[in-house]
């Protein structure tokens, strides 16, 4: 249990992590993070198999803890068919029942991933009720230790509240190899900070929202962190790969700790849960989500900035002016490292505004202009600014 004394409403903070561990050679000492467990069930997908998953499988062999081991297909997705799979697969599917007793369970369900795999793992693993540890492939996401698990379900997407994993362990040495575009992907779910937070300030002058000034100062920190480091991401140096990491476990604790996505998701994680929606609909491959919510961070920071600008609302001006430096590193950087927008059409861009309102209730910018009527207008000339800028850096 990690816990953490605030000033906050909330007065302390606990999440239930015993430990992580990231560092060169970590996967190495899974064994002690595995030692309190009797039976372990390993999930992984084709390709977190191959990078770590059967080095993972072997150690749980050998030392007589292997329950069962699911490889899902190659690019699941955190949906129906992904929980459905690891949950049939808890047991056997082919062993005998005793009609008098439940299901067998493991001790533990430890995945061997990133995004997909650890959120589908995460919330079965809630349902059932049995711990589950996660080992790190790829520094794509921020949300290893977080509590709530981004599911597509009922048609819709959506953060379905869950449970921490017990455990996180990261080699670095396996990391840095990860493909660039999913280096890039973690820096960019990074980055998505930036708006959220705002976002938050603006739900907790604006709504009376709650808001844990020590939380959100930990993540703007680590999110800086990780855009100074971000700038030697090729390098693959193991040492750069580690302090993004950690900037991420600062983010998935935060949400842990506050029991709510605020200090890390805003307007920008919905219009890219938008995006993925609607190439899920269209029997499409989403998009990686790191590099989607770098995107909508950029359509999101423009609006704020235009606000800037035109409102008369002097307190708001303060708001939006101590994040306005950070706006500009982040397209300094994405100009830089010719980061990928996986959405290009103007109006897709400018129409996902609009759709990204009615996805989930949470008060946002969106919200602040659509209330003042002017939601459309700048969902407008926010797109038609980034398409540009999109055709510009190609």
């Amino acid at each position: 249990m990690i816990t953490k004394d605030c000033t906050c409403a909330q007065g302390k903070h606990a999440a239930p992590v015993d430990g992580y561990l990231i560092d060169a050679g970590a996967l190495g000492r899974l064994g002690e993070f595995i030692a309190p467990y009797g039976r372990v069930y390993m999930v992984a997908d084709e390709t977190t198999y191959r990078v770590a998953g059967a080095r993972v499988r072997a150690l749980l062999e050998e030392q007589g803890k292997l329950f069962s081991c699911l490889v899902l297909p190659e690019h699941p997705l955190p949906d129906y068919t992904t929980f459905g799979n690891i949950l049939v697969h808890l047991n056997d599917p082919k062993a005998d029942s005793d009609l008098f007793a439940p299901s067998p369970l493991p001790d533990l369900i430890l995945a061997v991933g990133s995004g997909t795999v650890n959120d589908s793992c995460r919330l079965v693993a809630y349902r059932v009720g049995v711990p589950y540890g996660v080992v790190a492939t790829a520094p794509s996401m921020d949300g290893y230790l977080s509590a709530g698990t981004p599911a597509l379900f009922d048609g819709t997407k959506a953060t379905i509240k869950c449970t921490t994993p017990r455990f996180l362990v990261a080699d670095t040495l396996i990391l840095k190899d990860a493909p660039w575009e999913m280096l890039l992907a973690g820096i960019g779910d990074m980055f998505g900070k930036y708006t959220g937070l705002l976002d938050w300030e603006l739900a907790r002058d604006y709504r009376g929202e709650y808001y844990c000034e020590k939380i959100a100062a930990d993540v703007l920190a680590a999110t800086t962190a990780c855009l100074e480091n971000g700038a030697r991401l090729q390098e693959r140096d193991p040492a750069v790969i580690k302090s993004v990491m950690e900037g991420f476990v600062v983010t998935g604790l935060g949400m842990a700790f506050t029991g709510t996505s605020r200090p890390a998701s805003g307007a920008e994680h919905i219009v890219a849960h938008t995006w993925e929606l609607q190439d899920v609909k269209a029997g499409r491959t989403p998009n990686l989500h790191g590099l989607e919510v770098c995107e909508a961070t950029r359509l999101i920071a423009d609006m704020y900035l235009t606000l800037r600008d035109e409102t008369d609302d002097a307190h708001l001006r303060t708001l939006i002016d101590a994040y306005a430096p950070y706006f500009a590193r982040v397209e300094t950087f994405c100009a830089e490292n010719r980061v990928p927008a996986p959405v290009r059409d103007e109006t897709r861009i400018r129409d996902s505004v609009r759709a990204a309102l009615n996805l989930r209730k949470r008060y946002t910018i969106l919200y602040y202009l659509e209330e003042n009527g002017q939601l459309d207008r700048y969902a407008a000339l926010a797109a038609e600014r980034l398409a540009k800028k999109i055709r510009e850096e190609s």
